[in-house]
């Protein structure tokens, strides 16, 4: 009897023993997870979370640690968080008993999880949340990517005043940390893209420039060619085609563009080329042009590939060829009048359908108080 205590109570506490290890171990991998997130390197976090094979070990404080950190991951790695609202469980537990670090980061991936859902006000309000207690505990890198957020938020909503001002606190909160180069890459092209809509051109080229020499310092090609386009197509703008032409083909010998870029960057150049009235060098981008038009789909740039080869077939002295572009263009110009009608007709049936839709309801309504009176009268 006492022998087989022994053995109970020795295999009890080897099996206590294991737990705590298992757990302990759990609990180490949340950590190593998170501070690679905060690294930026949420492939290695999801990879470190995806080996805890004991979730149900976890008290509810590490839980939620696990499920910060776990979203956040996702959203780094340009993954679907639409449907995590377990973050917003994490925020409220950590918004009453986490520290001002557990509070951030369940305050900054609530805001993305908003933002993802187009609930704008709400990311707001969290992004606003996040930058006030980053700053108050030197958190430089979440109060830099809040205010980059807020930034975005405003941009999309043509706000490009107020984008600017958070942008540029954004790139003052990540000049305090190290190892931000691509954020400031980002932000700078934010910045450079909210210039150029209020027509600030040279402030415009200004940050697209910052962007691009930071760009080069981390030897990122594929940053260098997104900045070598805007670039040039601020360029074109400002109508400096030299400089446009130089900005587009130093892109493309970088031979990292996509499809589109690529394509885009040939319609910009034989608009540049038709503008210096240089039919010998528009030439080659207007076969090019030709070329890509069986693969391109979005209306808007079929139209400008027409326009800009009519042009240059009237400028070569070709002008059947230019007349035939003319009419394409003329046809084009037609179907994007009529998409746009039958949008809007859309649009009214809707608005009509929904407006009987409400008639209906509020005729049964009265029907129904109608016979609930006759039967109360009988």
């Amino acid at each position: 009897m006492k022998i087989t205590l022994i053995k109970y109570l020795f295999c009890l506490f080897i099996g206590t023993s294991l737990f705590s290890c298992q757990k302990d171990k759990s609990q180490e991998l949340i950590r190593e997870a998170q501070n690679s997130l905060m690294m930026g390197q949420p492939d290695v976090a999801l990879n470190l979370l995806a080996s805890i094979q004991n979730l149900e070990s976890l008290d509810e404080y590490n839980y939620m640690k696990y499920v910060v950190t776990h979203i956040g991951a996702k959203y780094e790695a340009k993954e679907d968080i639409k449907a995590d609202t377990l973050i917003l469980k994490a925020q409220k537990y950590f918004s009453e008993k986490g520290n001002a670090h557990d509070q951030i980061l369940a305050n900054l991936y609530a805001a993305q999880f908003y933002s993802m859902n187009d609930d704008y006000p709400k990311a707001l309000e969290y992004y606003m949340y996040t930058t006030y207690q980053a700053d108050k505990s030197n958190n430089h890198l979440a109060a830099g990517t809040s205010f980059n957020n807020i930034g975005y938020i405003y941009y999309d909503q043509d706000l490009f005043d107020k984008a600017i001002i958070n942008y540029r606190k954004a790139l003052i909160y990540y000049d305090k940390v190290k190892n931000t180069d691509h954020k400031k890459i980002k932000t700078c092209t934010n910045l450079g893209q909210s210039f150029e809509e209020i027509n600030q051109l040279d402030s415009a080229c200004f940050y697209y420039n910052k962007a691009l020499d930071k760009a080069i310092e981390i030897n990122n090609e594929a940053y260098q060619s997104f900045s070598l386009q805007n670039l040039g197509v601020v360029s074109y703008t400002m109508g400096e085609y030299d400089k446009t032409v130089k900005y587009f083909q130093s892109a493309l010998a970088m031979d990292v563009t996509n499809n589109i870029q690529t394509r885009q960057m040939y319609l910009f150049l034989l608009n540049t080329y038709n503008k210096k009235q240089d039919s010998d060098s528009a030439k080659r981008y207007a076969n090019l042009v030709i070329k890509n038009l069986p693969e391109v789909t979005f209306i808007y740039t079929i139209k400008g590939m027409y326009t800009a080869l009519s042009e240059y077939y009237k400028q070569s002295g070709d002008f059947q060829q230019a007349l035939q572009y003319n009419d394409l263009e003329k046809k084009t110009i037609e179907q994007i009048e009529k998409e746009k009608k039958v949008s809007k007709l859309l649009a009214i049936d809707k608005e009509i359908y929904v407006a009987k839709k409400d008639e209906e309801i509020n005729q049964l309504l009265k029907y129904k108080q109608y016979t609930r009176y006759i039967e109360e009268l009988f």
